[in-house]
């Protein structure tokens, strides 16, 4: 199983230096195909100011915009050129999630940037949020700073027994099989039943999954009880150098995530190191 078709959001923020260099090493290392897509976002005038901006001042900041973008992204073929990678990058406008939902209907796997509210130039906010229901491939969010290793070789799989972290589990098979280190953090399962949780009756079957793939993981349990479910996965993460973070999203009613918060949202925004997510 490899990821033959990879999908990058592309955009002028800081943080899409880590972006492409993950897409690049995975790229390499499952000789993928990749393609960018850069969206500058059609400018749209509130009605009640339309007649004071004339056409010629809304063509000219669209024009300026489309001119950044292009050479954004022929600074970023020069990268991918240096490091021998393929890349197809399209500046396209419009709106960039109807853009990657459709275009995710033809990757095997879709990157995307984490959010950075002090960035202007950072135009990830949301995106996972959306394309993990209506986009057509898993998603990896990419942390927007510090070092990263290229993801794949310490994995922590996260694990409840539910739909969607077996959904999951399925998408990163690619990076799992070939993992020097997985490790599986057990919780309770979605109906909150702790005692059926510590007994875990499908936790053999999970390793027998597993095994039949070639994956020697290791199971650490269960998270604390004391600890919230974000502060034990990245708990976890830490404690084994992990380079990647495989999850199930959404896990719960999405009405209910963003108005309580949840884990999904929570990682969203935390998670020190690669994200792999699936609904």
């Amino acid at each position: 199983m490899k990821y033959k078709n990879i999908l990058l959001h592309l955009d002028n923020s800081s943080g899409c230096r880590n972006r492409l260099e993950v897409a690049f090493a995975l790229a390499q290392k499952f000789d993928a195909s990749l393609t960018g897509m850069l969206v500058v976002p059609t400018y749209v005038v509130p009605s009640y100011i339309e007649a004071q901006i004339s056409v010629d001042v809304m063509t000219d900041v669209t024009e300026k915009a489309l001119a950044r973008a292009r050479e954004t992204v022929s600074g970023y073929q020069q990268l991918a050129d240096k490091a021998g990678v393929t890349l197809q990058a399209e500046v396209v406008e419009g709106e960039i999630i109807p853009i990657l939902r459709e275009h995710s209907k033809y990757a095997d796997l879709l990157i995307l940037g984490q959010d950075h509210p002090e960035d202007p130039d950072n135009n990830s906010y949301g995106l996972a949020d959306v394309l993990l229901f209506d986009g057509a491939c898993a998603c990896l969010v990419v942390p927007h700073s510090g070092k990263l290793e290229t993801p794949g070789s310490r994995v922590l799989l996260t694990w409840n027994a539910s739909r969607e972290s077996a959904h999951a589990l399925r998408e990163a098979m690619p990076l799992l099989t070939r993992a020097d280190d997985v490790v599986v953090l057990s919780s309770e399962p979605d109906d909150g039943n702790y005692e059926v949780a510590n007994g875990h009756p499908h936790a053999q079957a999970l390793m027998n999954l597993l095994n039949s793939h070639g994956i020697n993981a290791v199971s650490s349990g269960f998270g604390d009880a004391d600890l919230g479910a974000s502060e034990g996965i990245i708990g976890q993460a830490a404690d084994m150098n992990a380079d990647l973070i495989v999850m199930g999203a959404y896990g719960h009613a999405r009405l209910r995530e963003i108005i309580l918060g949840g884990v999904t949202r929570d990682l969203l925004k935390r998670a020190p190191t690669c994200l792999l997510l699936a609904h």
